[in-house]
């Protein structure tokens, strides 16, 4: 351990990390942010230097410089602050692994505040409802199926691509489900126009668990993976609405999440005691999730008005 360099304590992270992967407990996503994460920050401090010289005064350089938004190698552009915040964030996480793991000896004292950084109001990037109708009226049939979940249910590519057969109800007109980033429990009235659609272009007689899409080569829609330890992303939602956009001019600078931060300010205005059920974020209080169960009638009034507002086709 008293030979160990920055580098060392790096890799030794990054192979707990890739472990946490192939258990499933982690995103290819999540892991691939981790390694580039942890090698900027071994390359600002350099690769030989010993571990045991890791002090404040390196930590609060190194957090001075992130904050500075220096100019990303794969992008050739300036990082935002949110992704420096993120850096910030995982660096130190893995000098409070190192420090569980007996590899560092004792905290150091700046640790705490290392990662606090004031975020901006965030801008909302959504779709005004006539460019919804645009993209609605010009898409392929299965496009125009996504474009409804996204909508309907506040789906993003990855949980649609993650729908499985036992979590739609035709006959209730339902789709009840964790939502893939967060886990929490959803449920979502569907509109017809919705049902319909799932009808024609979903895999809904299948076995409870297989998925509602596949592609073409009867692969997942949306696949996260390594090749020889190199990230890779595969999404076709992604790209056949990259292909949409491109069709229908629709000014850039939104994708297809931009569908459920739309829907998401919609429900707002409606009624904004639904959002959170909508976006499926967490109940805030711990014992309120134990006790208190979610209004999901509400929510299913909420999204009809949605739909109504939205008025994308006669039902």
């Amino acid at each position: 351990i008293s030979k160990l360099t920055v580098e060392d304590f790096g890799e030794k992270y990054l192979q707990s990390c890739y472990t946490r992967y192939e258990r499933g407990d982690i995103s290819a996503t999540w892991f691939e942010k981790i390694r580039i994460s942890v090698c900027h920050f071994i390359e600002y401090l350099q690769t030989d230097l010993s571990l045991s010289k890791l002090n404040e005064m390196l930590l609060d350089d190194y957090r001075n410089y992130t904050l500075s938004l220096p100019v990303s190698t794969s992008t050739n552009k300036s990082i935002s602050l949110w992704t420096a915040k993120s850096r910030l964030d995982i660096v130190k996480l893995m000098i409070k692994w190192g420090y569980q793991m007996a590899l560092i000896d004792q905290l150091p004292r700046n640790l705490d505040g290392f990662s606090k950084v004031t975020i901006p109001e965030p801008t909302v990037n959504r779709f005004s409802r006539e460019e919804i109708k645009l993209l609605y009226c010009e898409a392929s049939e299965r496009t125009k199926m996504f474009i409804l979940l996204g909508l309907n249910c506040a789906f993003g590519q990855t949980d649609i691509s993650d729908l499985r057969v036992g979590e739609v109800s035709i006959e209730a007109g339902r789709i009840t489900r964790k939502r893939s980033k967060t886990g929490v429990q959803c449920q979502y009235k569907l509109w017809l126009l919705t049902i319909e659609m799932l009808k024609l272009h979903g895999n809904i007689d299948g076995k409870p668990d297989d998925r509602v899409f596949l592609s073409a080569k009867e692969l997942p829609l949306v696949r996260e993976y390594f090749v020889d330890y190199k990230f890779r992303r595969e999404d076709s939602i992604r790209r056949a609405f990259t292909r949409l956009m491109k069709k229908t001019k629709v000014p850039n600078g939104r994708g297809f999440y931009s569908l459920r931060k739309t829907a998401a300010s919609e429900i707002e205005m409606i009624d904004d005691s639904t959002t959170s059920m909508f976006l499926g974020h967490s109940e805030k209080g711990l014992m309120k999730r134990h006790y208190a169960e979610r209004d999901w009638n509400r929510l299913a009034t909420a999204t009809t008005e949605l739909r109504q507002r939205l008025d994308l086709d006669d039902e």
